[in-house]
């Protein structure tokens, strides 16, 4: 018998493992048509030039890549009644980023979809504190965000809610094509990939400083895969005595090396032994994402209100991922046995970040164990 308990998680695993494989595929199948072919002749030496316009003066704290907003200007339209008492309304305001690069402008402003950015808020309108979450590639629609991180179960324990849509997703994205959120961010387009991050981390604290300013007792982050690694890079730009700080972030089956896993998904790719032979490296890429990278920077919040999550059968954003972040900010992972999509077992780890966060007192008196 006490193989075979034993047995169960290992198989758990494994099974998850291969789910994941096969999206990993579909991943790759959906995004090379979209990646711009390599050049041989200037592609080394314009991602050179890339890393370091990007790297010069922005790699410290605080950082001109992430300069601090202003208030936005927000459009609240209600959706009615949501669970357990709370009000669910819609968020939209206007994006006011600014691309680092001069060179970006004209191809951020051609997206005019992204350049409203929208949010989902379960609202209890008692000044509770409120759960900013944010998806994973791919995602931004809210029914799908709502069950992929249990919102009830968060309302239930003394947190409001709010749904962000990540750049170039959901509402955000442009075209009209099926299978169109996600597709042009992240991407081939280094200078695309790095002002991406710039414009999420740009209006996430923007969100932030909204949902101060109608009561929220604190706000902190949990974002799953690309949401993960947003949220792990708010988490070192701004805490929570500065402009849309956070109070308390938690990674969940996070990213945190955009040059690894590209080049890690890519290994048998015409894409990836298109850019070998321009001589293009991995420690080239990891360059030019160095600006947004989440370990380039000291983590702005004490272990205490951080938390990691992670599943053994990952092989989306692999453990590898998960354990370097954990080091990083002083932690240890909470694990589960299951996959990146098939997140079997995580509901131990969840209710260990919610104990985590209760005890802080970061749930308010509404908090209920």
């Amino acid at each position: 018998m006490g193989g075979t308990v034993l047995l169960v998680p290992n198989l758990l695993t494994r099974a998850s493992a291969v789910i994941d494989r096969s999206v990993v595929r579909f991943m790759e199948r959906r995004m090379a048509p979209r990646t711009p072919r390599i050049d041989p002749k200037d592609a080394r030496t314009g991602l050179i030039d890339l890393a370091r316009a990007y790297s010069d003066g922005t790699l410290g704290t605080p950082s001109p890549f992430f300069p601090a907003p202003s208030a936005p200007t927000v459009t609240v339209t209600p959706q009615g009644d949501g669970p357990l008492g709370t009000h669910v309304v819609d968020l939209a305001y206007p994006s006011e980023y600014q691309p680092f690069l001069p060179a970006a402008r004209d191809l951020h402003l051609r997206s005019a979809e992204n350049l409203t950015a929208h949010a989902r808020w379960w609202t209890s309108g008692r000044g509770r504190p409120t759960i900013v979450l944010l998806h994973g590639w791919g995602g931004g629609n809210h029914w799908v965000t709502s069950r992929a991180f249990v919102v009830p179960y968060w309302l239930r324990h003394g947190f409001d809610v709010a749904a962000f849509v990540l750049p170039f997703h959901g509402d955000r994205a442009p075209g009209t094509s099926l299978g169109r959120s996600g597709a042009q961010f992240p991407s081939g387009n280094p200078m695309r990939t790095n002002e991406g991050f710039g414009q999420a981390i740009h209006d996430l604290r923007a969100l932030a400083m909204f949902l101060r300013s109608r009561g929220a007792g604190a706000v902190g982050a949990m974002g799953m895969s690309l949401g993960g690694y947003t949220t792990s890079l708010w988490a070192s730009v701004a805490g929570p005595d500065e402009p849309g700080g956070l109070e308390f972030a938690v990674a969940m089956i996070p990213a945190v090396s955009m040059s690894r896993l590209f080049w890690r998904h890519g290994e048998h790719s015409a894409q990836r032994i298109r850019a070998a032979k321009a001589g293009i490296t991995e420690e080239l890429l990891a360059d030019a994402f160095a600006v947004h990278a989440p370990l380039t920077r000291p983590v702005r919040l004490p272990p205490e209100r951080l938390a990691v999550i992670a599943g053994k059968g990952d092989r989306i954003t692999p453990p590898d991922q998960a354990e370097a972040l954990a080091k990083h900010w002083g932690v240890d992972a909470l694990w589960f046995d299951g996959g990146h999509l098939a997140q079997v077992g995580r509901g131990d780890a969840l209710r260990e970040v919610r104990r985590q966060l209760g005890g802080l007192g970061l749930a308010g008196r509404e908090f209920r164990s």
